[in-house]
């Protein structure tokens, strides 16, 4: 069994720096959904058999265009971005001063509680690496229930740079409909 975790498309959140995690909740413009066009080129060579998303809509759509309407997609509970709190909807720059103690330690993996601190009402990257792990546990069970072999997931940067570390050991930032593979 492949699972292929994709990035949602570009969205004018993402164009205008903003902070846009689970909080906000954007769909993709014309460059995004573009992207997802050229991923479900690639997608389509690999045979995906379901593709699981993250109930935000940048990633909904990305899925669904991906899906060509010719596989199911399945929105699912877990998938969604980190929430960075009250950094939500702000510009990147003027999070990064506002909260620079915090966004200094979040950007840094080997500070030693990385994943402990969170913008404030929030959540750490331990508890969206949590989310995210036992998402896919639960992706995972019910595509060997069903039969599925090939599996796209719709989801979010943060959360894949934050799944990627844990798995691989390696930091990555992915940009917009990038994904990694894994085997389960």
């Amino acid at each position: 069994m492949k699972l292929y975790i994709f990035r949602h498309g570009q969205t004018n959140g993402n164009v205008n720096n903003i902070v846009q995690g689970a909080g906000v909740d954007i769909s993709l413009n014309d460059t995004g959904r573009a992207q997802a066009q050229e991923l479900a080129e690639k997608m389509k060579q690999e045979g995906l058999d379901v593709i699981y998303a993250s109930q935000m809509k940048r990633a909904q759509e990305t899925a669904r265009i991906v899906s060509r309407d010719e596989i199911p997609v399945i929105v699912i509970p877990g998938l969604e971005e980190v929430h960075f709190g009250e950094a939500e909807g702000m510009y990147s720059e003027e999070a990064h001063q506002k909260y620079a103690d915090i966004f200094s330690i979040i950007h840094n993996t080997s500070a030693p509680d990385w994943m402990d601190i969170c913008v404030p009402g929030g959540e750490s990257v331990r508890q969206s690496l949590e989310r995210g792990k036992k998402t896919l546990e639960r992706i995972i069970s019910e595509s060997k229930e069903y039969g599925y072999d090939k599996i796209g997931v719709a989801t979010h940067g943060a959360l894949m740079f934050n799944l990627y570390q844990d798995m691989f050991g390696k930091e990555y930032k992915f940009n917009n409909c990038e994904y990694f593979v894994i085997e389960a």
